[in-house]
């Protein structure tokens, strides 16, 4: 099977899934995170992490099977609890996800969310976690498969 050590983990929130259901290709980008997720070197099937809360909120526009193919949909861990709203867990959760290789973590939203994240006082002075929406998310993960494609063609 392949390996390849990803630069960042990939965290997604419910308005990433809510505007890729509404992109051409869609499904290729999902095929793309599913062997992304399945082939990372550091978080073999953890590799792209979603709330269950995010996960759920998105269930009419991508069916249950396809985002756990894509995702690994994760419980609320007990120390979100002291946060309120939404985007204050998932930063929280996304820094907490830096602290295991390969330390480094890009939060995938929407364009119309990115600003809300960026203007949270959790993601002030926060340089391991990085916030990235619509085309540029998109380009990201097919620079991983790239990154995939290139070491399975090596291991063959």
């Amino acid at each position: 099977m392949v390996s390849v050590a990803y630069s960042h983990r990939l965290l997604c929130d419910s308005e990433f899934i809510i505007w890729l259901s509404q992109q051409v290709g869609r499904e290729t980008i999902l095929s793309y995170l599913m062997h992304i997720k399945s082939s990372s070197q550091d978080c073999k099937r953890e590799h792209n992490i979603i709330l269950k809360q995010e996960a759920e909120a998105c269930n009419e526009k991508i069916e249950n099977k396809y985002m756990g193919g894509a995702f690994k949909i994760v419980e609320e861990p007990s120390f979100l609890i002291k946060y309120d709203d939404l985007i204050s867990k998932t930063l929280v959760f996304g820094i907490s996800l830096t602290e295991d290789p390969p330390f480094k973590c890009y939060l995938l939203t929407s364009p119309e969310k990115e600003m809300e994240y960026k203007k949270s006082k959790h993601y002030e002075n926060v340089t391991t976690l990085q916030i990235i929406s619509g085309e540029k998310a998109i380009r990201i993960i097919k620079s991983f498969f790239n990154a995939f494609s290139y070491a399975r063609d090596i291991g063959r």
